[in-house]
């Protein structure tokens, strides 16, 4: 998988600010929804030599190498829980790929993980289907469903009739 791509596509749809705000849900939230308050930020935050607090309290805003920093890590960590969800996922697609760790790092992979259908279908690879069984979902009109939102581009993009830089800028 072409991580910079990944990173690109993610940013696209998360947007990127250097200092917190609270997120669709309320979540306290920087750079590239990197998530505040999930277990490990305030270590990943201190291993950038910045004050979690103050971070969090707004105070202090981050670099774009920070930025760019939390994002790789997080993006890891989404790779991570789609491997987790996909044991085949190095042998799928690159764009695929892509999706996956989007979804992950969008809804997380315990959410990911209720989906049961589609990862079936992703397992098959049975692309059409499995995007589909997405559109299905609750998710999908969180996103927003239309064809230049995050869930109409990840659901084109799993299907095969979009790429990922079809929707980079």
């Amino acid at each position: 998988m072409d991580l910079g791509l990944a990173a690109r596509y993610t940013s696209h749809w998360e947007g990127l600010r250097s200092t917190v705000y609270n997120d669709t849900r309320g979540i306290p939230t920087i750079g590239v929804g990197f998530n505040l308050t999930t277990p490990g930020a305030p270590d990943e935050i201190a291993a950038l030599g910045l004050d979690y607090q103050s971070v969090l309290d707004g105070s202090v805003a981050l670099t774009n190498d920070q930025i760019d920093q939390l994002l790789q890590s997080t993006l890891q960590t989404a790779v991570n829980g789609a491997l987790a969800l996909v044991p085949d996922f190095d042998s799928i697609p690159s764009n695929q790929q892509i999706v996956l760790a989007d979804l992950v790092f969008n809804m997380g992979q315990a959410t990911l993980g209720t989906f049961v259908h589609t990862l079936a279908y992703i397992q098959q690879q049975n692309w059409a289907m499995a995007a589909y069984n997405l559109q299905q979902s609750l998710w999908f009109t969180q996103v927003g469903s239309g064809p230049t939102q995050r869930g109409g581009a990840d659901c084109a993009v799993l299907a095969g009739s979009a790429q990922p830089t079809d929707f980079l800028a």
